[in-house]
């Protein structure tokens, strides 16, 4: 078995309690290490020891010590995290009413048999466009925080305590302008219309619905694999959504939106990970899987595992900088090509798009100074 065969084992028996079996008595060193380098690449890394201690792996003293602090580590970051984005919504819409939802990441968290070792990231969330000057008067003159300008329509970014936050204005931006409107349109009322909170820490906080959450997990990791590159901890994120909310969706409107953002052929392309390598059970995704998205599941997981998590895997030149541009829009254009087939549209508008954007972020950064 290669490492990559012994992490997607290691990642089932995460997600869904699949029995581990790993051909010899003690797992050898050189496995343990090759099998954790690829998981940290992934952003796995706190699933995968989990996975080790609970299958009941036997490992050296040495693994075994570094799984266990690997393991106490991440369940740690957790709780901060978890501290973290109760304290905002506790500030924010309880104390001064500001209509915000908190999306990805440690809200995705719940759907894990045990969130706690799931790698946690930085925290997103999104305001309501009525209160959205409100939240920047709130974070800047009276919580005295560093709003940090990204440079980006999207959203702006500030940090409290090692703790990273992203402040949405727009969820996400599509390339092509009709998914742009479509989604600002349709979409967006829709999901803050439906607005669910849930339990954290004794404090409510918003999320999306079960419809809309699966939308836009996969939505996120689609742009990022056109982008830059995704890895295995987003797929872990749609697979568990999917489970634990398939009886929620509504198939028919998350369809219709799939249309309107010209992604059905993706979602049902890219679910074949979830479907093939990491165990969903199949009866469980929304829609059928063609022949054809079996076939090219080991293409796209060869992009996984080469790319990593957000495309990590594969350095820059400079980190700012013409250079680091150049090779940025290289890269986009050749993930975009390469995986233009489940979204045509999206995929070929998103090369002269980032030249656009490049070129606006340059105009912002000459005209701030």
């Amino acid at each position: 078995m290669t490492p990559r065969d012994d992490l997607l084992l290691l990642l089932r028996n995460a997600l869904w309690g699949e029995p581990i079996q790993i051909g010899e008595e003690k797992m050898a060193q050189e496995r343990y290490e090759a099998i954790m380098q690829l998981a940290q690449e992934q952003a796995v890394t706190g699933l995968a020891g989990g996975a080790m201690m609970a299958g009941g792996i036997r490992l050296a003293k040495q693994p075994a010590m570094e799984v266990y602090a690997l393991t106490g580590t991440t369940q740690q970051r957790n709780r901060q995290i978890d501290r973290a984005v109760t304290a905002l919504c506790q500030r924010l819409e309880q104390e001064e009413g500001i209509r915000l939802i908190v999306v990805k990441g440690q809200t995705l968290a719940r759907h894990y048999p045990d969130p706690s070792l799931r790698q946690s990231g930085d925290i997103d969330f999104i305001v309501h466009p009525d209160d959205w000057q409100r939240a920047m008067t709130l974070l800047r003159e009276r919580m005295h925080l560093d709003i940090c300008d990204t440079h980006s329509e999207k959203h702006v970014e500030f940090t409290v305590k090692d703790i990273d936050f992203e402040m949405h204005r727009i969820l996400t931006v599509f390339a092509r302008p009709r998914h742009q409107r479509y989604w600002e349109k349709t979409v967006m009322p829709e999901i803050w219309s439906q607005v669910r909170h849930i339990d954290m820490q004794g404090q409510r906080v918003p999320v999306l619905s079960p419809t809309h959450e699966v939308l836009y997990t996969f939505v996120h990791i689609f742009f990022h694999l056109i982008i830059e590159g995704i890895g295995l901890r987003q797929f872990c994120d749609w697979a568990m959504t999917t489970e634990r909310t398939w009886q929620d969706i509504d198939t028919g409107t998350l369809q219709r939106h799939l249309q309107g953002i010209g992604l059905q052929k993706a979602y049902t392309g890219l679910g074949a990970v979830l479907t093939d390598r990491l165990g969903l059970p199949v009866e469980h995704f929304p829609y059928p899987i063609s022949a054809q998205d079996h076939q090219q599941v080991e293409r796209l997981m060869e992009n996984i595992w080469k790319m990593g998590n957000f495309g990590h895997n594969q350095k820059y030149i400079r980190e700012q900088g013409i250079l680091h541009g150049a090779q940025h829009l290289w890269r986009i254009g050749r993930q975009a090509s390469r995986f233009a087939h489940y979204a045509p549209t999206e995929s070929w508008w998103r090369i002269p798009y980032m030249f656009k954007w490049w070129g606006m972020k340059l105009i912002r950064m000459i005209t701030k100074k």
